[in-house]
């Protein structure tokens, strides 16, 4: 489950990290000629592109979150089928012993 999760939500991740860069190097060739007014709606832009972009990672590091504690439940019901199993093998091993 995580992995496909985080196949699922690497690659949009990484385009957007892409425009995300790409868009702060066009913003420091040109910024001589642009108005105050042109790069406050860039920081804008940029501030809206960082917000998403840390909502799409917070919304993958809560799918790994869940994947995490299912396995963890999974683990300890195998620990408690174990054990229950070492118990009843010794008790076999027990009643084989004294009849």
């Amino acid at each position: 489950m995580p992995w496909a999760a985080m196949l699922r939500y690497g690659p949009t991740l990484v385009a957007s990290a892409a425009r995300l860069l790409a868009a702060a190097d066009s913003s420091k060739r040109g910024e001589q000629n642009e108005t105050l007014a042109g790069r406050l709606d860039q920081l804008e832009n940029a501030s809206a592109e960082s917000a998403r972009l840390i909502r799409e990672i917070a919304e993958q590091i809560h799918v790994l979150a869940a994947a995490q504690e299912e396995a963890a439940r999974k683990f300890r019901i195998a620990i408690l089928l174990a054990v229950a199993a070492t118990v009843v093998g010794v008790g076999a091993g027990i009643l084989a012993m004294v009849r």
